[in-house]
């Protein structure tokens, strides 16, 4: 299984640079830290009024803590745990920040925490969002063979909008065959959690 993800996603790499602009994204790539858990790491944002924390286990839970705090304040807030792999962090403008949470071997969830007010608020129903749009795009008597996002930003210069491209190749529902490159790019208005604007590609079965 893990031989056939890296053939794919090294064929999938051509289309994910094709449909993926570096300009619609920030003037220069975000700071991130990947995520584990065990791994015990912090990231802050931009203007340095937030901190995001990861704390691995002090128990027999095989799961890291996520925070996000107030450097002025010191006080947190949990908003989470990752049991696998992750990635996150901030939008420019120190608004908002994002987390890619590699829950699964095959399925990845996206969360974005709004920091404009005085506590942390996670954008509710994004990553549903984001999923139905792209099970939208694909063919009724196909599925998914892992969903995975290798290149996700903030857009420039809007830290309402991110743009996600999701790696999702495709096998039949029924009977057997090899995944089919599919890649989807989103981009998705975080206030309204519309898709505004949204293409993809793939390799057709001949």
């Amino acid at each position: 299984m893990i031989w056939k993800r890296l053939l794919i996603v090294l064929i999938c790499c051509n289309s994910v640079n094709s449909i993926v602009c570096s300009a619609e994204c920030g003037s220069s790539p975000a700071k991130e830290i990947n995520l584990d858990l065990w791994s015990r790491r912090s990231l802050s944002s931009p203007d340095r009024r937030w901190k995001f924390l990861s704390v691995g286990p002090y128990s027999s839970e095989q799961r890291a803590a996520l925070y996000i705090q107030n450097a002025d304040s010191s006080k947190k807030w949990l908003v989470g745990w990752i049991e696998r792999n992750g990635t996150a962090f901030w939008s420019e403008d120190s608004k908002r920040l994002f987390l890619r949470d590699e829950y699964a071997a095959d399925d990845t969830k996206i969360r974005v925490f709004d920091v404009t007010g005085t506590v942390p608020k996670e954008i509710k129903g994004l990553d549903s969002s984001i999923q139905n749009a792209i099970f939208a795009r694909i063919p009724q008597n196909k599925t998914t063979q892992w969903l995975y996002y290798p290149k996700v930003c903030f857009a420039a210069n809007d830290s309402s909008t991110i743009i996600v491209v999701a790696d999702a190749p495709l096998v039949p529902k029924e009977g057997s065959g090899s995944g089919r490159p599919f890649n989807v790019k989103l981009t998705v208005n975080l206030i309204i959690l519309q898709i505004v604007d949204s293409a993809s590609q793939h390799t057709r079965q001949p």
